[in-house]
């Protein structure tokens, strides 16, 4: 590792805050896509992307699913206003926790997690994508200058776990 560098500061864990899911049924996409631009205060992004707002981060985790990460209380508040007939909410808050991977020697550390390709262009900032860490089912978003990943909190000390290690083979 770089001089001055530790081994925890490769990675830190970090509570999401309040974490939402909604998913729209099959006919519905268009009229639940269009409800959460208007609670984002921005067009709902499309698959694999996650974009910052004032109401949190939403992402499109799959075909007919969004997260809303670290949502704000009027997001929350608005989300009630999704009819049972276009699709569902949950609340997920206390189910996933984050790790973020930064340093110079974050993208060496992701490779050695998941088989995915971190270069930039296979990768661009504001993608995320679910892939496996060893057994466990983990989502990845890639930032400007690290990368964020998510597993459910079950498997929390298992990951932070297997970052130790992983970081250590640069101490």
């Amino acid at each position: 590792m770089a001089e001055g560098m530790t081994v925890d500061s490769a990675y830190t864990r970090e509570e999401c805050g309040a974490f939402w899911q909604v998913a729209a049924w099959p006919g519905t996409l268009g009229a639940v896509a269009a409800h959460l631009g208007k609670v984002v205060g921005s067009e709902a992004p499309g698959p694999g992307r996650i974009i910052t707002t004032d109401a949190g981060q939403i992402a499109r985790i799959g075909p007919l699913v969004w997260w809303i990460i670290g949502a704000t209380p009027q997001a929350i508040e608005a989300l009630a206003d999704i009819s049972v007939e276009d699709g569902t909410v949950l609340d997920m808050t206390d189910n996933r926790t984050r790790f973020v991977v930064s340093g110079p020697y974050a993208r060496d550390i992701m490779m050695r997690l998941a088989p995915l390709d971190f270069r930039d262009r296979a990768f661009p900032i504001g993608q995320i994508v679910a892939t496996a860490a060893h057994h466990m089912s983990v989502q990845v978003v890639r930032r400007e200058e690290a990368w964020d990943v998510y597993v459910t909190s079950t498997f929390a000390d298992a990951l932070e776990e297997l970052l130790a290690e992983t970081a250590a083979q640069w101490a």
